[in-house]
C-alpha cells in the first residue's frame, strides 16, 4: 500500500523507523522496547529541525516524534516531514495529554498520538495497527481533530482525483471514524471488500494511512458531520 520501502534482512521484511526526542535517553530505551520485533531503527534526532533531516536522509516507513523540543518544535517538524514524505506515517509520542496538540497533529498530518507511560505490548500493538492501515484514535478524538483542521478554500468539486462513486462513499465513512466491518455493514458488502477500498483510497489519494484520508475528506469538503449507524 505504501511506496516507502522496508528493509529486507535475514528475518524477512522489517519497518525502518526514526526515533526523535531531545533526551537521549529516552530514545535508548523505546530502541530496546523495540528489538527483536520487525521495528529496526535506522536513525536518530534531538529537535525538530535535525528530525527532518534524518528523515530527509533515511526516508523511514515510521517516525516516532515528540512535540516540545530544545531546538525545534515536534509540530513544525511533522508538517515538514508530511508534506515531503506523505507516505511516511508519523506518531507522536509525548507527555502531553492536550487535545489542542492533539488536533493540531491530526491536522499536520499524524497518523496517531501516544503517551511516553504507554507499555511495550502497547506501544508495539499500536505501532502495528497503524502500520497496517487502521486508526489509533477512537472515533470521537477523531471527530473533535476534524473539526479543528480548517479546509483549503476549494471543494471536492474543483479537484481532480480519482475516486469512484463507491469509494467516494467510502471515504465519508472513514472521515465519521467507522472500521472496515462498519463499512462493510453499512455498504452490505464483505469486510475484505471494505478493506480494499479502503487501501485503493490511501493509494489514490497518496496519503499515508485512513487518519490522514480523513483529513483529505475534511479539507475538502468530502467528509459528512453525521455518519449512518452501521
Amino acid at each position: 500500500m505504501s511506496d516507502v520501502p522496508g528493509i529486507v534482512s535475514g528475518a524477512g521484511m522489517q519497518i525502518s523507523v526514526v526515533l526523535v526526542d531531545d533526551h537521549a535517553i529516552w530514545r535508548g530505551g523505546v530502541q530496546s522496547m523495540l528489538e527483536d520485533t520487525e521495528f529496526l531503527v535506522i536513525g536518530e534526532a534531538s529537535s525538530g529541525r535535525e528530525a527532518v533531516e534524518v528523515v530527509r536522509a533515511l526516508a523511514p516507513r515510521l517516525v516516532l516524534l515528540d512535540i516540545r523540543m530544545a531546538g525545534g518544535d515536534g509540530l513544525d517538524a511533522l508538517q515538514v516531514i508530511k508534506q515531503e514524505h506523505p507516505k511516511t506515517v508519523v506518531v507522536m509520542l509525548t507527555t502531553y495529554e492536550n487535545p489542542t496538540y492533539i488536533a493540531r497533529a491530526v491536522a499536520g498530518g499524524a497518523s496517531g498520538y501516544l503517551l511516553k507511560g504507554v507499555e511495550r505490548d502497547d506501544l508495539i500493538a499500536a505501532i502495528r495497527r497503524v502500520i497496517g492501515g487502521e486508526m489509533l484514535l477512537a472515533r470521537d478524538d477523531l471527530e473533535r481533530s476534524l473539526q479543528a483542521v480548517t479546509r483549503d478554500a476549494g471543494t471536492s468539486a474543483d479537484l481532480i482525483y480519482p475516486l469512484t462513486p463507491q469509494e467516494e462513499r467510502v471515504l465519508r465513512l472513514v472521515a465519521a471514524g467507522l472500521n472496515n466491518r462498519d463499512i462493510a455493514s453499512i455498504l452490505s458488502t464483505a469486510e475484505s471488500t471494505a478493506k480494499t477500498h479502503v487501501e485503493h483510497i490511501i493509494d489514490k489519494l497518496g496519503v499515508s494511512d485512513r487518519v490522514q484520508a480523513a483529513v483529505w475528506a475534511t479539507r475538502y469538503g468530502v467528509a459528512q458531520t453525521t455518519p449512518p449507524a452501521p
